[in-house]
């Protein structure tokens, strides 16, 4: 049996952040509570393609919330 360590500090599972995005990485689970940040849409299409981030309803946050920070870095220029 394995020993599993579980936080009392409910999980952001996805989050945006000032200029990037922060996935928990589902690839790791349940034995890891991992984080990966991504910086740009091409972060966020390999996330979904090594399955960092699953599930319908989570690709389609993280693919808004790609397209909300390539916005803003347009913006920025």
């Amino acid at each position: 049996m394995t020993n599993l360590k579980y936080s009392a500090m409910p999980t952001q599972p996805v989050e945006f952040l000032k200029n990037r995005i922060r996935i928990l990485d589902q690839s790791k689970l349940p034995l890891e509570e991992c984080y990966v940040d991504l910086n740009d849409y091409q972060d966020v299409i390999q996330a979904i393609k090594q399955m960092k981030i699953r599930g319908a309803p989570a690709i389609g946050v993280v693919g808004a919330y790609g397209i909300a920070l390539t916005a803003v870095r347009a913006q920025s220029l």
